[in-house]
């Protein structure tokens, strides 16, 4: 710290991303910490220095202007960053820093490194997901029994864009706060996600007890066959009805003569 004059708050201060501030911004941070004497209007003052008019100034002139506050720029990110890691350094070994301090300065720290691994992983995740749900996809298969059945995806690209994010999942059940809505909702899909084998497999052993149930509610009371009407024909004048066809026999028959 007495390299640098700074303090802690200097390091937290610095330890931004220089990756998505504009320029100016950026030199003048980078002025005010080698031109510590100068103030603001002496910084832009020299800011003016790469300043052009592209209608009055020569094409030469502005093209060195150009390169020259580029190679600024340049300098001012190499010595930001070389100051962060001075100002860590330093924090580490000064003795005056309080155990609050350095913990919070850790905690900075570890938090920085487990965000860069949560997108690591997070987009580890999303191509495993898109090779998944590739043109060969065909759908899920589910063990149902002794048997295993597929269940197709009509859009598995829209599958996969949805499920890469697991906040497209809950976050239906929840408030824009973050609060659950919907405790019931949350854990009935947390629950089917868990045991979707186990609860498929219930519906088709039940959808198979309902089928024999009805076949053997059939059988104790089976349907009673239309009777067909008699049929009746004429034959050398005689008109012959038959009362039940299939089992014939005299008594049966009913021979009755046409009146001529």
């Amino acid at each position: 710290m007495e390299e640098t004059g700074g303090t802690i708050n200097d390091y937290v201060r610095l330890n931004a991303d220089y990756s998505n501030i504009d320029n100016d911004t950026l030199l003048k941070e980078y002025y005010k910490k080698t031109k510590p004497y100068l103030d603001n209007e002496d910084l832009s003052l020299l800011l003016e220095d790469f300043s052009y008019d592209e209608d009055l100034d020569e094409e030469r002139d502005i093209r060195k202007k150009k390169l020259a506050f580029k190679e600024e720029i340049a300098k001012a990110k190499s010595f930001l960053e070389e100051t962060k890691s001075k100002y860590y350094d330093e924090i580490k070994l000064r003795p005056g820093v309080t155990q609050e301090q350095r913990k919070a300065v850790d905690f900075f720290n570890r938090y920085n490194e487990e965000q860069g691994k949560a997108e690591q992983q997070h987009e580890l995740f999303k191509n495993q997901t898109k090779k998944l749900f590739s043109q060969d996809f065909k759908g899920f298969d589910f063990n149902l029994g002794e048997k295993k059945f597929r269940y197709g995806v009509k859009d598995p690209s829209k599958v996969a864009e949805t499920q890469s994010n697991i906040s497209n999942i809950v976050g239906k059940f929840l408030n824009k706060d973050g609060s659950v809505k919907d405790p019931a909702g949350y854990h009935k899909a947390m629950y089917a996600a868990a045991n979707v084998d186990t609860i498929a497999n219930h519906f088709y052993e039940q959808g198979k007890a309902d089928a024999v149930k009805q076949v053997i509610d059939s059988s104790k009371n089976p349907s009673q066959a239309l009777r067909q009407s008699p049929q009746t024909g004429f034959k050398d004048g005689i008109k012959v009805k038959v009362l039940n066809e299939g089992a014939l026999s005299s008594s049966k028959l009913k021979i009755k003569k046409i009146k001529i």
